[in-house]
């Protein structure tokens, strides 16, 4: 049966107008998709499985309700998630939101699955990659002055030297714990700027920062480093890989 012109048409539509980045030989995200997608360095096959975990993540928040750790790079925008925690903070304590910061705890569980209960004030977050350093749990007896994560298990472990070969590792749960603007920038600590993606780069928002860049984490550092040596590494912390 021979093919009517429209359909022709039609066809000749899919394979060279619009669409025809879906027909193409390349590992690459479609350009149709990445356009209205969440930014990501992936290519098609890693992509694909990344945005079937996210929708999972936000699934089984809809379906068993508040999660006890929440997985960032699961958010399509990290940054409003963020303010929507100081905000209920700010709500709860009748504290003006603007003199409010995030303080950080490095807990010792690796995954959401070793959480035992949620914070009773901020958020628990996983999935958070190291790019060039790794975090180094202390085997140094506690003292009073160690910080201290939400579950009252000490915390001792700092910001160190990557493995060799090894650029990226993972981070273990952090407790973005909401304080007062004063309490925020304890001595000691990196300021390790957490970016979505791992090119470092985004469009200037409004606010006058990247919309990749999210927030800075405090990271305690090895000792007799400084926040420098970090810096001049370019230490950051970022929500996702590249593969």
């Amino acid at each position: 049966m021979p093919l009517c012109p429209t359909i022709l048409r039609r066809c000749q539509y899919c394979m060279f107008g619009s669409h025809a980045s879906f027909f193409q030989p390349t590992p690459q995200v479609p350009k149709l998709w990445a356009r209205v997608a969440y930014p990501s360095l992936k290519p098609l096959a890693s992509w694909f499985k990344d945005y079937h975990a996210r929708v999972a993540f936000m699934r089984k928040w809809l379906q068993e309700g508040v999660p006890k750790c929440f997985w960032l790079p699961g958010f399509f925008f990290p940054q409003g998630f963020m303010t929507g925690v100081l905000q209920m903070h700010a709500r709860k304590y009748s504290i003006p939101i603007d003199t409010l910061g995030f303080g950080f705890a490095v807990m010792e569980a690796w995954s959401a699955s070793e959480v035992a209960k949620p914070p009773q004030d901020g958020v628990l977050i996983d999935g958070l990659w190291l790019d060039g350093a790794q975090w180094r749990p202390s085997m140094t007896p506690w003292r009073p002055e160690t910080t201290t994560n939400i579950a009252g298990t000490p915390t001792t472990g700092f910001l160190d030297e990557s493995a060799p070969g090894v650029m990226q590792a993972p981070l273990p749960v952090v407790h973005f714990n909401p304080l007062q603007g004063t309490e925020v920038h304890p001595a000691g600590h990196y300021s390790c700027p957490l970016y979505k993606t791992g090119d470092r780069a985004g469009v200037l928002s409004t606010t006058g920062q990247s919309t990749n860049y999210v927030l800075s984490v405090a990271l305690p550092m090895r000792p007799g480093t400084s926040e420098d040596h970090w810096v001049l590494q370019g230490v950051a912390l970022l929500t996702m890989l590249n593969d």
